[in-house]
């Protein structure tokens, strides 16, 4: 048996998500030969939030005029995307304030619901202008906009990625203004985290057993993200590697549904034993 020992070095740069080890010279494997898994480490630096998941926007209407969000690439929790949120209703003066402007006033809100495992999106009505002079409402100097004649609240539109992060199906909400608050509790369990295990595939491996054919590796993300992932391996399982001349060995690393990766942290250590019948280099 033979070890290979992957790293960051030979990482393909901007693939994100692909390492390739040349062998010396070219080998070519005969039936019977095998590969497997002896060691593994690498860091979680998977984002959840993504322009390529296409779940990083959110549409907000205001009294009838459309302010589109978008997310920069990164991992958000729930109370991130609200702050997010209510950073953009800021910037665009889509506010109150309150108590000599000590405190600000957001009429849209994303939060946690733990005991009902759930995300709470909430809308709160803009009040009329009587009504807000009578709580001492003052809007910020950057807003553009006029209280309605009656109140309202705001509407948030979503796709269905964006809507698997907070537990909704895609929509408007609510689908017309209302005179009143209103509660969205999520009606599907949010995937906070899109990706919860790796699935390595090596170019080594055809199988007549798996789709694709070249898998032979998975990895739990069972560590938060920045923390480093191990796998505890007791025995090495071996994957048939195809009789055929080689010149390289390619890990390519996908999510459990095989969609590719991007991995922000590079830093790999994948130990690889080959088990040879009658290896042959030419």
């Amino acid at each position: 048996m033979k070890t290979i020992v992957i790293n960051s070095s030979n990482y393909i740069q901007n693939s994100g998500n692909k390492y390739v080890y040349n062998f010396p010279q070219t080998v070519r494997f005969e039936v019977g030969s095998g590969i497997g898994v002896s060691n593994i480490s690498l860091y979680n630096s998977i984002q959840n939030i993504t322009e390529k998941r296409q779940n990083n926007k959110v549409t907000l209407n205001w009294l009838g005029t459309n302010y589109a969000f978008i997310l920069d690439d990164g991992y958000y929790s729930v109370s991130d995307i609200n702050y997010f949120i209510q950073s953009q209703c800021i910037k665009n003066g889509l506010y109150v304030t309150a108590n000599s402007g000590l405190d600000n006033i957001y009429f849209v809100e994303l939060a946690i619901n733990s005991i009902r495992y759930s995300t709470s999106l909430n809308l709160y009505a803009i009040p009329t202008e009587s009504s807000a002079i009578s709580q001492g409402y003052v809007k910020p100097s950057n807003a553009t906009w006029s209280y309605p004649s009656t109140a309202e609240t705001p509407t948030l539109k979503f796709e269905q990625p964006f809507g698997n992060i907070i537990g909704q199906t895609f929509g408007t909400y609510p689908s017309s203004p209302s005179s009143s608050n209103i509660q969205f509790l999520s009606t599907q369990t949010p995937v906070l985290s899109p990706v919860d295990s790796l699935i390595l595939c090596c170019n080594l491996i055809s199988s007549n057993y798996s789709i694709p054919s070249n898998v032979f590796f998975t990895v739990p993300l069972s560590s938060s993200l920045g923390t480093l992932i191990t796998v505890p391996i007791s025995s090495v399982i071996f994957n048939d590697i195809q009789p055929q001349h080689f010149s390289t060995l390619e890990i390519t690393i996908f999510d459990q549904l095989f969609n590719p990766v991007i991995l922000l942290d590079k830093e790999l250590t994948l130990t690889l034993v080959i088990q040879e019948k009658n290896k042959m280099f030419i």
